[in-house]
């Protein structure tokens, strides 16, 4: 993936649509990503928050949970229409279940209704099961975009499969500026977990995996990075098993996440389902040796005894047993490392840059140029939200 074409990008108006932290999640490190890297070319990136909060004197409806989702929409779709005028290009980040119907449907249709370029950027872990339920009502949101992309080969298929239109890969970018490799030799049973508390990610069977090799090796050491509604009984879980050196650190920002990934070794993940999970990537691209599930479209970015060592999901013990492996392997455990590095390069911003540009048209003649519109500054619509 190198860049063969010349990109006319100054003064390009692109607006970037997905959720801002907090909460903490992939999307959200994604879209500000893109967005610092657009606008350190020139181009005039804007991001409008789907979780933008509601204006003062409508506080009190984040307190209706059930219906609160619905206001926000409306609320939103205020804002969308607003800043469509300016746009060329519209990014939608894309997830699903209620997300989709609330945010990225009415995105498309107003995006449309301006006359905009619309790329979809669909990504979701459980995606298969989402669009098998409800690919009858979906296909025609698909069909409203210019061009619709996935982070990974994984996720092709199954729109492919689901939806029955063509999809290309644009995956998660690494921000090598930040994840910077070093090498460790000799490995040390220093371990990391940073995905959601939630049962999804089978944090469980990470505790369960880390106590297999603490009997092994008394001072192996476990981080546990995220929040999450299962907190509590991970905490528990451990306190139970008797195990040392567990650290909940809770919401970490992405900035000092690197920082986090210079004290360990081996980064653990256990997912169920999965989709291009960028935590992967990037400890990978810290130096740190994978170990991790075969959950959802991991396998099509890391290679068992190539570049990681995956096991089955909630399979506990198969995890442990990897981790000693890599312990007990210094040569594997290299190989891993130095094949993982070089697999990440593919997702520096210098290859991903052409794919997306190219699907943005701004290889091509610009069209005529659109009125200029009094600029509304806010903070969480002019910026990505710190």
């Amino acid at each position: 993936m190198g860049e063969t074409r010349e990109f006319d990008v100054r003064q390009r108006r692109v607006l970037l649509i997905g959720p801002a932290v907090p909460p903490y999640g992939g999307i959200a490190i994604q879209g500000k990503l893109m967005h610092d890297l657009m606008r350190a070319e020139g181009i005039e990136a804007r991001y409008l928050a789907s979780n933008l909060p509601f204006p003062k004197g409508f506080r009190f409806l984040d307190r209706l949970r059930g219906v609160r989702p619905f206001f926000r929409s409306a609320y939103f779709c205020t804002q969308l229409w607003n800043l469509l005028r300016d746009a060329e290009v519209v990014h939608i980040f894309a997830c699903s279940w209620l997300y989709f119907y609330v945010i990225v449907c009415p995105s498309l249709l107003l995006s449309r209704l301006r006359g905009k370029r619309v790329i979809l950027n669909y990504r979701g872990g459980l995606a298969d099961d989402f669009l098998r339920r409800a690919a009858w009502c979906l296909r025609p949101f698909f069909r409203m975009a210019d061009v619709v992309t996935a982070p990974s080969r994984f996720l092709v298929n199954v729109i492919g499969r689901r939806i029955g239109i063509p999809v290309e890969v644009v995956p998660n970018i690494v921000n090598f500026d930040r994840f910077v490799y070093r090498e460790r030799n000799p490995l040390a049973p220093r371990m990391i977990v940073t995905r959601h508390l939630l049962k999804l990610y089978d944090i469980e069977s990470v505790i369960r995996a880390f106590g297999h090799v603490q009997r092994r090796f008394p001072e192996a050491s476990l981080l546990v990075v995220g929040t999450g509604d299962q907190e509590s009984f991970l905490r528990s879980l451990v306190r139970t098993l008797g195990l040392r050196n567990v650290e909940f650190l809770g919401y970490v920002p992405q900035a000092q996440l690197p920082a986090l990934y210079d004290r360990c070794d081996i980064l653990l993940n256990g997912s169920r389902a999965d989709n291009f999970p960028g935590s992967l990537v990037e400890g990978a691209a810290a130096g740190l040796v994978v170990v991790s599930t075969n959950a959802g479209g991991i396998p099509y970015i890391f290679e068992h005894e190539k570049s990681a060592l995956l096991v089955e999901p909630g399979d506990w013990q198969s995890l442990g047993a990897a981790v000693l492996r890599v312990l007990d392997e210094p040569g594997l455990a290299r190989r891993i490392e130095r094949a993982a590095l070089e697999n990440c390069r593919r997702y520096s911003w210098q290859n991903i840059r052409p794919l997306l540009y190219g699907f943005y048209g701004f290889d091509r003649p610009r069209a005529a140029a659109a009125p200029e519109h009094a600029k509304r500054p806010s903070a969480a619509l002019g910026q990505v939200p710190q």
